[in-house]
């Protein structure tokens, strides 16, 4: 008799299925952007609904068979298991965001970071989909508070960074002739709709980017005796919590408005992206997942 295919058993097979629908939503709002065609975006958006189900069922299968081979957390801690939530928060925030606004445009970013995150996930030779024990320190609860709240602030932030390339491109349209107009910037919400939603949504975020953090030091020092070491990931949280807390600040006390506030959300992501991924895959640490067979945190 064949045994069964790890992956199947793991759902690792269904994050890889759900690529696909995510590629094809991606694919889809590509053509809806030189079309126009509000069918295209409505289907490109149930394709994205269907990759985000099949997502979901992955979890379910990924964490009961963490469970059943005797690890007693979910599994979030490795490079594919992050990198999975990653593009299945991000998700979340468009989905929620498509259902309040007419942000069919935004789609097409949200889509392509997230099968880039996926495609990360399936590919990269370091992201292995193989469940693994953690060490002891990190066999707690407050392991899934701590990644649950820092991903749901990744994710808002990187709606902030599509709605603050929409600005962008709103804006220069704004400022344009109007003969000059073209198909695709006549697609994007007004400005002053997202603008006010780039400060929502980067609201939502520092406050689990806050959450995530305060949650990280309680469990370090339940770990390892000490609320703060300044790990390299430490210090790139505490540098992408200032960014943020400037811009809440600038936008309170200065005004800022605009474009100075899309330009943050843009560089804000960035900053997000090398703390999250490059300070892990780039600068040793506790959390690195440079080192082959190591068990980084978030």
């Amino acid at each position: 008799m064949i045994s069964p295919n790890i992956s199947v058993l793991d759902g690792s097979l269904y994050f890889t299925i759900s690529l696909l629908f995510v590629f094809a939503s991606f694919i889809g709002y590509f053509i809806f952007l030189f079309t126009g065609s509000k069918t295209i975006s409505k289907i490109s958006f149930v394709i994205l609904i269907i990759g985000f189900i099949i997502q979901t069922a992955a979890f379910v299968i990924r964490w009961i068979y963490a469970y059943k081979i005797g690890i007693d957390t979910p599994p979030l801690v490795d490079l594919y298991d992050s990198m999975v939530f990653f593009a299945f928060v991000i998700e979340i925030g468009y989905i929620i965001l498509r259902i309040f606004y007419d942000f069919d445009a935004l789609g097409f970013i949200i889509t392509f970071i997230a099968s880039s995150a996926l495609a990360f996930a399936a590919f990269y030779p370091l992201a292995t989909s193989a469940i693994e024990p953690t060490i002891p320190a990190l066999q707690s609860y407050w392991l899934l508070y701590h990644i649950m709240t820092l991903f749901v602030a990744y994710g808002a932030f990187a709606a902030s960074f599509g709605l603050g390339i929409l600005y962008l491109i709103k804006n220069k349209k704004d400022r344009s002739d109007k003969k000059q107009e073209n198909r695709f910037l006549s697609l994007l919400p007004e400005s002053d709709v997202i603008e006010e939603s780039i400060y929502k949504v980067i609201s939502v975020g520092l406050v689990f980017l806050t959450a995530g953090i305060v949650i990280g030091a309680a469990w370090a020092d339940s770990a390892w005796g000490g609320y703060w070491s300044w790990d390299p990931k430490e210090t790139w949280s505490l540098i992408t919590w200032i960014a943020y807390i400037l811009f809440i600040h600038a936008r309170f006390t200065k005004g800022w408005g605009g474009k100075k506030m899309a330009w943050i959300a843009v560089i804000g992501f960035a900053v997000v992206i090398f703390c999250y991924l490059g300070v892990d895959l780039i600068i040793p640490g506790l959390h690195s997942y440079a080192t082959p067979g190591s068990t980084p945190i978030l």
